[in-house]
């Protein structure tokens, strides 16, 4: 059920700030955000390396007197990066202005913390128009951090090939958490803090991962930022305050109130409650009688998006490079094997690839349900108004497709079928499918237990088989970077990634096969996911196979062909 404190996501297209650089910048840049409540708007920005999702339990809790939005800081959560070498905070604050202004969001009340602080700052000092700014913890130090300490203190977060930096940046979050610098485990440097919860760490180890090799764009920036000369010059009303039990708690001393007359220093205490009633208050103040704008209309070519359906949120991204129908292509239980083919089919088919119901972005299902899946797809096609598409449908998520095209011929004009699971398999395959795996908040060992499950999964079928037949001969690697991608999307919903292959397993069998009626190709090849082929085929009312390589590098080019050659058929 849909409440005032329902938070939705949204991307909004904001024109790229600064000067720009990499493939698509033309384009727009993707801003990422989270949305909730009724009454005036007020947006939140969060710090880094977090993400909108850390003020998720605030916006609730503001929801009965605010439209509240929390944007993703460009490189975090789901927003795009600037794409700028070594990016400042104005370059952060221009493109806040530009989400701001697409948004229209310009004229709504601000609150902004530790690293959002002084990107916030620098646009109200830079012509922005909120009524009000609320900046919750604000360094000021007597100096820029030097550039030696900065390149130790944000050392670079590169995934590699083999699982390696797992380990180094588990260490290193936790660390964080108790010496300042995170680098000096000395007992004169840690700090007097208790540990958080786990459930604090798991969702800051998401923000963390998500973010990957930005996670420093703008908390290096920030480092190097001294905010006094915008503190000096806003002409914002602008509140500074920090919590007792805040590390920036002691910079308040330093704002310049006697300098400006806009500024006011806000000193509270360490209560939440009484902080989020005294913020409430804060931004009522300003914001009474401004008005929530409607939600932007969403791009026709926009790259990525939601689509809300009873359930909660699926979330998607494609590409409309090409031309034709497009391609959904669907893999289990992440979009490893899916963004593979997707990427390979660029430039000559547009392509759409979602996060199934239980994985990254996309909320779960009640319950795993092969046909309730099938009917969320079908809402995507029609929500993009894509009319009929081609489905490729890969391996674990090949009963999905089937289950789609079944259900609804009217939106997919071929099937193919590349890889699918056993027929009629037991309870032991589901569960050795995708094994539960608790988040370790003291050692980590979940990332590990995630990488090897999806490194394994390439090289043999299916990924728990270490036997000689198992060995998928022409599969390849993914490089680290969609690797860490696919990680990311499992730890985002660690309890219920499998939900979407549990789902998948209960549709494989001969009598469900039987139910579909569009054109099928099944792919032969030697892959082991690929020795029921001909025997699915054969359960087809318009079933065949055909030769395609495991690799999308090697098969792109022949499915293509092989789809356009559908094409011609059927007209």
């Amino acid at each position: 059920m849909t409440t005032a404190s329902t938070i939705r996501r949204r991307y909004v297209t904001a024109p790229i700030a600064g000067k720009a650089i990499g493939k698509g910048a033309e384009a727009g840049r993707l801003v990422h955000y989270r949305v909730c409540g009724e009454g005036p708007a007020v947006v939140m920005l969060h710090d880094s390396p977090r993400s909108s999702r850390l003020h998720t339990a605030t916006m609730k809790m503001l929801a009965s007197r605010f439209r509240v939005f929390a944007l993703d800081t460009p490189g975090y959560g789901n927003s795009q990066p600037l794409g700028l070498i070594d990016p400042a905070i104005p370059d952060f604050a221009e493109a806040l202005r530009e989400a701001l202004a697409a948004l229209g969001l310009e004229e709504a009340p601000l609150y902004a913390t530790h690293t959002s602080a002084k990107i916030a700052l620098a646009l109200a000092a830079r012509g922005g128009k909120m009524p009000l700014l609320v900046l919750d913890g604000l360094s000021i130090p007597d100096a820029p951090a030097p550039e030696t300490f900065i390149n130790a203190y944000m050392r670079p977060f590169r995934p590699d090939a083999d699982g390696a930096y797992l380990a180094a940046e588990w260490v290193h979050a936790r660390d964080m958490l108790r010496w300042f610098p995170w680098f000096s485990r000395k007992a004169e440097s840690r700090m007097a803090m208790d540990a958080p919860a786990p459930e604090w760490l798991e969702d800051y180890g998401i923000d963390l991962f998500s973010a990957g090799p930005h996670y420093s764009d703008a908390y290096a920036a920030a480092m190097r930022w001294n905010p006094l000369e915008d503190l000096r010059t806003v002409q914002v009303p602008t509140r500074v305050a920090a919590r007792s039990d805040d590390v920036l708690y002691g910079f308040l001393g330093k704002v310049p109130v006697d300098q400006n007359d806009r500024l006011t220093v806000e000193r509270l205490g360490s209560d939440r409650n009484e902080w989020l009633d005294w913020l409430a208050e804060t931004l009522a103040g300003a914001g009474a009688g401004a008005a929530s704008p409607p939600p932007p209309e969403a791009a026709p070519d926009a790259k990525a998006g939601y689509v809300d359906l009873p359930q909660g949120q699926l979330h998607w991204r494609r590409n409309l490079s090409g031309s034709g129908r497009t391609v959904l292509a669907l893999s289990a239980p992440t979009t490893l094997e899916a963004q593979a083919w997707a990427q390979a089919l660029a430039g000559s088919r547009p392509t759409l690839v979602p996060d199934l119901p239980g994985f990254g972005d996309s909320d779960p299902l009640a319950k795993p349900d092969a046909d309730l899946l099938a009917n969320s797809l079908a809402q995507v096609i029609e929500h993009l108004a894509l009319g009929k598409v081609d489905v490729l449908a890969i391996g674990l998520a090949a009963p999905l497709g089937a289950r789609l095209a079944a259900r609804r011929p009217d939106l997919v004009e071929t099937l193919v079928i590349h890889g699918a699971p056993h027929m009629d398999i037991d309870a032991a395959f589901n569960a050795a499918c995708c094994p539960v795996i608790p988040f370790d908040a003291h050692a980590g060992t979940h990332l590990h237990r995630i990488w090897h499950m999806l490194r394994d999964s390439q090289v043999q079928w299916p990924w728990f088989d270490g036997t000689q037949g198992a060995a998928r001969k022409s599969a390849a690697l993914p490089e680290p970077a969609q690797m860490h991608a696919a990680l990311t999307g499992v730890l985002k919903q660690l309890p219920r990634y499998g939900d979407c292959v549990a789902a998948a397993l209960t549709a494989a069998s001969a009598e469900k096969w039987r139910e579909v009626t569009v054109p099928t190709f099944v792919t032969l090849g030697d892959d082991p996911a690929q020795r029921e082929a001909e025997e699915i085929a054969g359960l087809l009312r318009d079933g065949q196979t055909f030769v395609l390589p495991a690799s999308p590098q090697e098969g792109a080019a022949i499915l293509t062909a092989m789809l356009g050659a559908a094409v011609t058929a059927a007209s």
